[in-house]
């Protein structure tokens, strides 16, 4: 027996978790070593998997003690957030609920001052109405209320004289209603007795009739006969249950024995599906990781998608352009139209995209928050930086600064009442000496004026402004370059190609222009500041406000698609294993299916008992059935051969009553149809002197309504002088309401204001504390990834120990096999001596003779050895030579005596010549299935192991 020896290497596994280690590289192309060398090179192995385990425990320590620490200071940083963010809750409930006193205070007011102007429209009312009251239009007034009450007594008479007419007749109509129930329940009993009639005669002309008579003495007869045939049924039926008993006895052996043959095929497939499963797991897993890159892959991809972007088709056109403007004289004079042309088309390519959430979020535009502030001004960098990085310009940069700049020029425009079509210039300088800049003019803002009847402002407006001021300015809007140079910082006249990198933000503010005539215009400021213009660094941060721009996205997509890659090979690798793995369970479920088929065979075979016992029951309940129809049967028999003459004496009874009945029957139709008319007439009746009622009513409702106006005018009128002192007071008190209110409304809007800055405040805050949070749970998150990647790589070492010892076991027990009698190689049978059995196949795991059956009584073991029943291993002692082999083309048959069974088979010695020769390809295919299995599953479990092929020396 030729020695087999395997080695591994680690150290693909160690490299890919990050993981330096001491182990020489070329160990890891070794496929196998000599046999004389073995123990030389298992000494140097196990001395690098030593050294190997541990610089991995090593690594593990150290990345558990970072994350201990980054854990210990994220904490720090979440209980900082949390407390700013109680901060801020409490100053939101704190603008929420002043934003409730400015609301409730507000109602107050217009409350107030529409109770003014109603107090006012009372006194006018109560004036004109002073006036008309003389003693002509007094008298007249009364002289009219009299009328009305005269009017209101008559039509009151006539709607009592309607309802009497309604009374008196809804009584008629009761009476007439009662006469055609009375008729309808004699109508009915009338037909009931014709009914009674009819069928009384109809019983004694049938009692009458010679052919009745007959059918019934039949009937009876033919009773009597079914009730014979019964009995005889019911003891053939006794009999077929005896025999359908000893049958069911027979097919519950068969399926006793198919159900062992069941179980022995399930048991394998339960193994390999626990194999498969394992496998199946891990290429779930590869299949997350995959999904999730692709995942954020895609949502990069979506977020790309909807950036708002700005492109300069032709580059160096753009520059022309830009230089043209500066050179000569004059500025502009050697601008060509091609620059002009060019200039228009780029700003009639770059167009704002709308944003559907920004739609939702209205805003103050006279009053951003800092976070609208900062959004405002990231949004306005990442745009001109597109630019910027096309024309190879220094990027622009946002800074706390730089917002703050922002806010308090925006703030001056609002506080200035500014109202020209200009920048507010002394509003600018103010700002810029407040921030420690360069003061005296305007050395800091660009501003784009868009005209607009609303003042209701959503961010998505704002951001449009924004977006079409930069590529305006930046396209030379209004013949000139000087916005596109402050923008790019480019000193006046200078190349586009130099530029300065400068701080960076943007604003919005919204006012009245006051020229020819008055509309609301919207403002959009942009602010670059440079470097040299800081006079005073305490006042102005440079401190760089983070945000995602579109260059941070397209950074973000190729690493996720990089992540993406390494996934996808990641995953076809576990799929490959998932497959061969798949493969040995489908095979085993194929044995278990032909099992199940003969158990379902079996099964199948009909249960007889039950249904002969239920046909056995069946006659006997046939039969007492039968049995009683037979006794009426000759009961009636009996009654039909009585005496005639007194039949027809009941016959002639029974039509005279008859005739009765359809007299009485037809009179009590006639009746009702009379009574149901006059019904119908009292009911029209009625229906008309409801109508003249209805009439009257309403005619005394319009007379009540007259009335009441009349007396009302009279009394406006005589009190005409009292109602006007009334309606003085009222007013007088209305007014007096209103200044509190409106007092207390202005106390509660600066309240709000001091409140909302407080809350601007807190917010900043949370940003800062977020911003922490973030980065230290950045670092703990990487803490953890790399612990979990050096505990892998340990464990990965451990799996591998144990696999080799698990394939050391496994190669054992195929040698023992193979020394101590028949076992497996590939599809052959052979004996302990390497000869093969050449009667004996094997095929789908069972030993097939030369006839293509099955060899009962024999199995083949885990390690490829052929056993019998008791599990022992059969060899050539077993086998008894009953024939003579004279020629090579008629091998020797054996018998061989196993568990009381003789099998046959024919041993054939190889040639001399082939005794040594080296196995050709797939000839010990089955001594490496299992081990192979076990190699796929272990080696997909950590996916860092490469397994050296096997070679034999």
């Amino acid at each position: 027996m030729k020695k087999k020896v395997l080695t591994t290497t680690i150290a693909t596994g160690l490299m890919a978790a990050g993981v330096l280690t001491t182990q020489n590289p070329a160990s890891a192309k070794a496929d196998t070593v000599p046999t004389g060398d073995n123990a030389t090179s298992t000494n140097e192995v196990a001395t690098q998997e030593s050294d190997a385990k541990t610089i991995a425990q090593n690594n593990v320590n150290t990345a558990q003690t970072n994350l201990d620490k980054s854990k210990a200071d994220t904490q720090n940083a979440s209980d900082s957030l949390q407390q700013a963010k109680v901060n801020e809750t409490t100053a939101q409930k704190a603008v929420d609920e002043q934003t409730g006193k400015v609301s409730d205070a507000q109602n107050n007011v217009d409350k107030a001052q529409a109770d003014v102007t109603t107090a006012q429209n009372g006194l006018t009312a109560a004036q004109e109405n002073a006036k008309n009251a003389t003693e002509t239009n007094i008298q007249a007034a009364k002289d009219n209320v009299a009328t009305q009450e005269q009017n209101v007594a008559t039509a009151q008479e006539q709607v009592k004289q309607a309802n009497d007419g309604v009374a008196e007749q809804t009584n008629k109509v009761d009476d007439a209603q009662k006469a055609v129930n009375d008729a309808q329940k004699n109508t009915s009993a009338a037909q009931a007795d014709v009914t009674t009639a009819q069928k009384t005669v109809d019983d004694a002309k049938a009692a009458m009739d010679p052919a009745n008579v007959q059918a019934t003495v039949d009937a009876a007869n033919k009773a009597e006969a079914q009730v014979n045939q019964d009995k005889q049924n019911v003891a053939t039926a006794q009999n077929n249950l005896d025999n359908a008993k000893a049958a069911d006895a027979t097919r519950q052996t068969n399926i006793d024995n198919a159900q062992k043959a069941v179980n022995t095929a399930q048991a394998n497939v339960d193994f390999s599906t626990k194999q498969a499963q394992e496998m199946k797991d891990q290429f779930n897993k590869y299949q997350g990781i995959k999904d999730a890159a692709q995942k954020e892959v895609d949502g990069l991809n979506d977020k790309l998608s909807n950036v708002n972007t700005i492109t300069i088709s032709d580059v160096e056109a753009y520059k022309k352009a830009f230089n043209d403007w500066y050179t000569g004289s004059k500025r502009g004079e050697n601008w060509t139209e091609e620059d002009k042309n060019f200039l228009n088309d780029f700003m009639n390519s770059n167009t704002y995209k709308g944003n559907a959430a920004d739609k939702n979020i209205t805003v103050d535009i006279n009053h951003l928050t800092a976070d609208q502030i900062k959004e405002l001004s990231l949004f306005s960098a990442d745009l001109l930086n597109q630019v910027r990085n096309q024309l190879g310009l220094p990027k622009v940069i946002v800074t706390e600064g730089s917002l703050k700049l922002a806010k308090d020029v925006t703030d001056n425009y609002v506080s200035d009442n500014w109202d020209k079509f200009d920048h507010d210039v002394d509003g600018i300088s103010r700002a810029a000496a407040e921030n420690g800049l360069l003061s005296g003019g305007n050395f800091y803002e660009d501003a784009i004026f868009s005209s607009d009847f609303s003042e209701a402002s959503t961010m998505d407006d704002l951001k449009s402004i924004l977006y079409t001021g930069i590529v305006t300015m930046i396209g030379g809007s209004g013949d000139e370059m000087l916005h596109a140079a402050g923008l790019l910082g480019v000193d006046f006249g200078d190349d586009i190609s130099t530029g300065k990198e400068q701080y960076f933000s943007a604003g919005t503010s919204m006012f009245p222009i006051k020229e020819d005539q008055m509309w609301i215009t919207k403002m959009g400021h942009f602010f670059n500041v440079s470097k040299d213009y800081i006079r005073d660094s305490a006042k102005f941060s440079t401190t760089e406000v983070p945000g995602t721009s579109t260059e941070d996205l397209v950074t973000q997509l190729n690493t996720a698609k990089a992540k993406l890659a390494s996934a996808t090979d990641a995953l076809n690798k576990a799929k490959d294993a998932d497959t061969q793995a798949q493969q040995i369970l489908a095979k085993n479920k194929v044995e278990l299916t032909t099992a199940q088929d003969n158990l379902t065979k079996a099964q199948n075979v009909p249960v007889q008992t039950e249904i002969a016992q239920k046909a056995l029951t069946d006659v006997q309940n046939k039969l007492a059935a039968d049995t009683k129809i037979n006794e009426d049967a000759q009961a009636k028999k009996e009654a039909a051969l009585g005496d005639e003459a007194a039949k027809q004496k009941v016959l002639d009874q029974a039509n005279a009553n008859l005739a009765t009945a359809q007299k009485a029957l037809t009179d009590a139709q006639a009746k009702q149809k009379a009574a149901e008319n006059n019904l119908s007439a009292e009911k029209a009746k009625l229906a008309s002197l409801q109508q003249v009622a209805n009439e009257k009513t309403q005619d005394v409702k319009a007379a009540q309504v007259a009335l009441d106006d009349a007396k009302n005018k009279l009394a406006t009128l005589e009190n005409a002088l009292l109602l006007v002192k009334a309606a003085e007071d009222k007013l007088a008190a209305a007014q007096k309401a209103l200044d509190p209110v409106e007092n207390v409304l202005v106390s509660e809007k600066a309240k709000l204001s001091a409140l909302k800055q407080d809350l601007a405040d807190a917010q900043a805050d949370v940003t800062t504390a977020q911003k922490n949070y973030d980065e230290k749970l950045a670092i703990q998150t990487k803490a953890q990834t790399d612990l979990d990647n050096a505990k892998k790589v340990l464990q990965a070492i451990y799996n591998r120990e144990a696999l080799e010892a698990q394939i050391a076991a496994q190669e054992k027990a195929r040698e023992e096999a193979e020394k101590n009698g028949y076992h497996v190689d590939g599809n052959k049978v052979v004996d302990e001596n390497g000869n093969q059995v050449s009667n004996w196949t094997v095929k789908n795991g069972q030993i097939i003779d030369n006839k293509g059956k099955v060899v009962s009584g024999l199995t083949i073991n885990k390690a490829g050895a052929v056993v019998n029943k008791t599990g022992q291993q059969i060899n050539s002692k077993d086998v008894v030579d009953n024939l003579q082999a004279n020629k090579r083309t008629q091998a020797p048959v054996v018998q061989s005596k196993v568990a009381g069974k003789t099998y046959v088979s024919t041993v054939v010695v190889p040639e001399k010549a082939k005794a040594n020769a080296l196995p050709q390809t797939g000839e010990k295919e089955s001594k490496t299935t299992l081990v192979g299995a076990i190699l796929v599953g272990l080696g997909s479990l950590v996916g860092l192991f490469g397994l050296g092929r096997k070679k034999e020396y």
